[in-house]
């Protein structure tokens, strides 16, 4: 059950606009904004801006699912902030470039080092001029590889910390060195074969969203009880094990969205870094390539001691992908680490974020406090 986020926006009571940036190389993103929420007077003067990014495979429709009253976007437009949510490059809604098409091969050549190098930096200038707020400063929410996109920005441009109030990372895919999720774990070592094997066969990108195949797994999985635990067991063997959180009724709209599409390489990149222990490094390209894009032998390193900007970092306690040791490995690498919060359950796993039943109390009111207020 797909709706564009327009009318999932719309549909809701809420205003919704559509912008288009384009990145310094190329790339075309889709962006969607909530200027503000149900009876509060439109701008200017906007509240402050908050930018939600979301995950690998992800969309912004990942933020827009979850019913409106434990919807974290529509509660953060509702208390008075100008909430935008993005695209990254290669998904359903920035499969766009001003001269390369999706059917080229040297479109989909990118990771998460590019999406954090040009896709970030590009949505939040594009944010803060049209939001015009005095201190050309925003909020930041990233999920998993939303906070993977937004340390490469902050460690690539010093200056860019500037910009930024205060970041608060959700399951952040950072170090992947101790990945729980057997599926992952299983497929991580062999990713040089089968990164290699997609580029004989010619598959640069995967994860689209077919409408075919989205009915089909929507409609067997809700069909009875047997069917919908299948379901579920198959999904929390890769985002960690679940105690009811998660709400099966919003598997035909999730179905309908996720997964969005991107490219192969992205997804390799997550492997690499797994299969390199606790580190957070640039694409390896292999010996060769490392050389000419690098000029050594290994990737390097992001040297995450230059986010600058003030972090906060939220995990769980049953995520399978962003797990509590690779979460506090990650704390003591950033020199302005605020607080380190784990989700008060000890069944909260990676999908939890976005769409679990209890988030107003688990996750919602918590983020709102951190915030700055929202009048500008």
């Amino acid at each position: 059950m797909a709706f564009g986020k327009i009318e999932i926006i719309t549909g809701r009571g809420y205003p919704a606009e559509t912008y288009s940036v384009v990145t310094k190389d190329g790339y075309i993103l889709e962006l969607h904004r909530i200027p503000h929420g149900k009876g509060i007077n439109s701008g200017p003067p906007y509240g402050k801006p908050v930018l939600l990014q979301h995950g690998f495979g992800g969309s912004s429709a990942d933020w827009l699912i979850s019913p409106t009253d434990r919807n974290l976007a529509f509660q953060l437009a509702d208390s008075g902030f100008d909430v935008w949510i993005s695209n990254a490059r290669g998904n359903t809604y920035s499969r766009k470039h001003q001269y390369l098409d999706p059917s080229e091969e040297a479109f989909w050549n990118f990771s998460w080092d590019e999406m954090g190098k040009y896709d970030i930096p590009a949505v939040v200038d594009f944010v803060l001029a049209k939001n015009g707020i005095a201190d050309k400063k925003l909020s930041y929410i990233g999920y998993s590889m939303g906070a993977s996109m937004f340390f490469v920005a902050a460690i690539a441009d010093p200056h860019f910390n500037s910009k930024i109030q205060v970041m608060i990372a959700l399951g952040p895919a950072v170090s992947l060195a101790h990945i729980a999720s057997p599926v992952v774990r299983a497929i991580a070592p062999l990713i040089k074969y089968i990164e290699f094997l997609f580029r004989i066969l010619r598959v640069r990108n995967f994860m689209f969203n077919d409408m075919r195949l989205n009915k089909m797994r929507g409609s067997y999985c809700v069909q009875n009880y047997l069917r919908a635990a299948i379901c579920r067991n198959i999904l929390f063997l890769i985002v960690g094990h679940d105690n009811g959180h998660f709400d099966l009724n919003l598997l035909p709209v999730i179905d309908g969205h996720l997964p969005a599409g991107t490219s192969v390489r992205t997804g390799a990149h997550f492997a690499m870094n797994h299969n390199s222990g606790e580190t957070f490094s640039a694409y390896n390209y292999g010996y060769f390539g490392n050389l000419r894009h690098y000029g050594s032998l290994r990737p390097p390193s992001y040297d995450l001691s230059k986010v600058t900007t003030p972090v906060y970092l939220f995990y769980g306690s049953s995520d399978y992908l962003s797990t509590s040791e690779d979460v506090a490995w990650l704390s003591r690498q950033l020199p302005n680490i605020k607080e380190l919060i784990k989700v008060d359950d000890t069944h909260y796993n990676h999908f939890d974020f976005l769409w679990a039943k209890d988030n107003n109390r688990l996750l919602n009111s918590r983020i709102i406090s951190i915030l700055p207020p929202p009048a500008a």
